[in-house]
């Protein structure tokens, strides 16, 4: 590792230790003062943000767009201030915090009711690594993450720290077959985030009607193994507390892996994503490259630059 791993790793944890000094809200009050900082000034990711959100709303206007550029901006400081918190936020915190309701407990009891495990599915949406310590919390021991490792390895062992808080594991995403099976077989939770770029020959979803190359794995997984799946989004309240919302996506009647049933599964899966996305367009995470195979991107992402 670098001296400049070293230097951000270093400062991650000073940031985290100066903003667990404050109570949780005005924690998120800074973040969203940070975040709109980083929209007037900073502008990083702008271009591909507009982009997409032009590939996916192309009925709002140029005054919309910015307005949900602006809150996306201001959700991932909020995401990433909040994820440093994590040390301090006990089980009892969490259940103040972190609205679980008697439904989405009824659909986790279902699932794992069934004995062949959980596959929980959702997206860079809101604060998707709170949705994981909340759901972890309540079921102690039960809960893997399936991750992309951080290339700065100080950087991740901080991330990965934070992650395990009250018991969660992870397994990077080159090594997760195996053990994501072994954890199944244990009926315990499996939990991805499925919504970026696939490679250009992936097969496509229909995504904001756009056919977009689409990871299948996760899908193939699952009806692999029989084990139940349910999308999961955790929606940021006024009061700047949290509710999650799960939904089952039905598989019951798709009865082996064949290619039209992982597609099948697959858009299912992608649809109820997109419906997050145009309820709470401010929450998606706008600045990764999801349509970069589409070629009208590329065209937009050159006028945007203009």
């Amino acid at each position: 590792m670098s001296l400049s791993d070293h230097v951000q790793a270093g400062l991650l944890r000073i940031v985290g230790v100066t903003l667990r000094r404050f109570p949780l809200r005005s924690v998120q009050r800074m973040a969203a003062s940070v975040g709109k900082f980083a929209y007037k000034r900073l502008r990083l990711r702008r271009r591909v943000a507009l982009a997409n959100m032009r590939m996916c709303f192309p009925e709002k206007g140029p005054k919309e767009l910015e307005g949900i550029l602006e809150g996306a901006y201001v959700n991932v400081a909020i995401v990433l201030f909040e994820f440093l918190y994590f040390p301090k936020l006990t089980a009892a915190k969490l259940n103040e915090f972190v609205d679980f309701s008697e439904e989405s407990r009824r659909l986790m009891a279902d699932a794992l009711g069934r004995g062949n495990g959980l596959i929980m599915m959702s997206g860079h949406f809101s604060n998707w690594e709170l949705i994981a310590l909340a759901i972890g919390a309540k079921f102690p021991g039960k809960m893997q993450i399936i991750v992309h490792p951080l290339h700065n390895k100080a950087a991740d062992d901080v991330v990965e720290r934070y992650r395990h808080h009250l018991g969660n594991t992870t397994v990077p995403m080159a090594n997760s077959i195996r053990a994501s099976l072994t954890h199944l077989k244990s009926n315990g939770i499996v939990a991805l985030l499925a919504d970026q770029s696939a490679a250009k020959e992936s097969p496509p979803a229909r995504f904001f009607n756009i056919n977009v190359p689409t990871f299948q794995g996760p899908a193939s997984f699952a009806l692999r193994t029989g084990a139940s799946v349910l999308a999961g989004f955790i929606i940021r309240k006024e009061d700047g507390r949290y509710r999650i919302e799960l939904s089952r996506i039905e598989t019951s009647d798709l009865k082996d892996d064949s290619p039209e049933n992982v597609q099948e599964l697959t858009q299912r899966h992608v649809r109820v994503l997109e419906d997050y996305i145009r309820r709470y367009p401010p929450y998606w995470l706008w600045f990764h490259r999801r349509f970069k195979h589409v070629p009208e991107f590329q065209k937009i992402m050159q006028e945007v630059g203009k």
